[in-house]
């Protein structure tokens, strides 16, 4: 009887036994295939700026692709132009996508350093003025004119780049890009060229109009650095982006902006050349170029979109807020994305030597 117990025992543990390794055969079987489904999505290295702008892209863009792609991103800050010039030189390419200036998406591109965008994989519809060759746009944000609150009210602050630059109506020290890009097209429109005919740029005329408030300037060479420099009162104004200065007001700066005249620029993605998972960029940058994706990454950071029906998703206190209500794009433009992409090393070189002479 004992021995028979025994026997049952040991049949009946065998059976256990043996359903228990089936069932964790399929449940290994069932672990495999989606480690190996998740594998086989792949990997992508995304390249951009820091701060609010990646934190928002992190939350708002790229984990809910990871989500729904199974692809894992590696995020690397900051985007750096000479570091890919370089790595593509070197045959070294390691990221995938950056977030870059469109103009300069133009400019690399045409000197053979990008991957054509595959528009039969980037199918979302944007501005137009933003489907370029080699790069296409992300988001959208202005140069501005900026002020301390404590010094200017809405009610007496500057409107125009003219009144920015007439320092006896508006005196105080005005923080500048220490860069040419929006810097000569904000003299141009100080000395009366209307927005639709700035391009080409008239340098000399530039330069000369620049020369009357060259020893009222304080330069920023970071985005960060203009919303400081109006809160410490070491600027009363400045030329400045205007993402940084909402984010600053947001926190409690004393600072404030009208987007009269605003210099549109477009952020873009471009693909370095010989990236490794250049599908998978493709892909990102389609999802990321989706109406709902930017929408939800402007109601995070107030950066305007380059998809029209992204709008469309936001509040009438959003759109306002990131200066793309009818009446406020109306007064604004977008940069010559062209003209900077031809023009750019001969005009950094000509603005480098200007900064020089007394």
């Amino acid at each position: 009887m004992k021995k028979f117990g025994f026997v049952k025992s040991v049949l009946v543990a065998s059976m256990v036994a043996a359903l228990s390794t089936g069932c964790g055969d399929d449940k290994k079987a069932e672990s495999s295939a989606a480690t190996s489904e998740t594998k086989d999505a792949g990997s992508l290295v995304f390249v951009d700026w820091g701060g609010t702008n990646t934190d928002a892209r992190i939350a708002q863009n790229i984990k809910p692709f990871e989500e729904q792609t199974g692809i894992k991103v590696t995020v690397v800050t900051p985007s750096d132009y000479a570091k890919l010039i370089a790595m593509v030189e070197n045959g070294t390419t390691e990221w995938d996508v950056m977030n870059c200036d469109a103009y300069w998406g133009v400019y690399a591109g045409a000197k053979g350093y990008l991957e054509p965008i595959d528009y039969k994989v980037v199918t979302e519809k944007l501005d137009k003025a933003v489907e370029l060759e080699h790069v296409v746009g992300a988001e959208v944000y202005d140069s501005v004119i900026s002020f301390n609150t404590s010094k200017y009210s809405d009610a007496n602050a500057p409107k125009s780049w003219q009144e920015f630059y007439d320092v006896e109506k508006f005196p105080g020290k005005r923080a500048m890009w220490q860069y040419p890009v929006t810097v000569l097209e904000s003299a141009l429109l100080a000395d009366g060229v209307p927005m639709d005919k700035l391009y080409p740029l008239d340098l000399d005329r530039a330069f000369a109009k620049l020369d009357t408030i060259k020893d009222s300037i304080v330069w920023w060479t970071k985005g960060a650095q203009p919303s400081q420099m109006l809160s410490t009162g070491e600027a009363d104004l400045a030329l400045a982006w205007s993402g940084r200065i909402l984010n600053a007001k947001d926190e409690g700066s004393p600072i404030d902006l009208t987007y009269n005249e605003g210099m549109r620029i477009a952020a873009g993605w471009v693909v370095p050349k010989n990236a490794p998972n250049k599908d998978n960029a493709m892909k990102f940058i389609n999802y990321v170029s989706s109406a709902k994706a930017q929408a939800a990454f402007s109601s995070q950071i107030p950066y305007g979109s380059t998809n029209p029906e992204a709008v469309k998703l936001l509040s009438a206190e959003q759109i306002k807020r990131i200066g793309q209500a009818p009446d406020q794009i109306e007064h604004e433009f977008y940069i010559d994305n062209q003209y900077w992409a031809e023009h750019l090393t001969e005009v950094v070189e000509r603005f480098n030597a200007w900064l020089l002479k007394k």
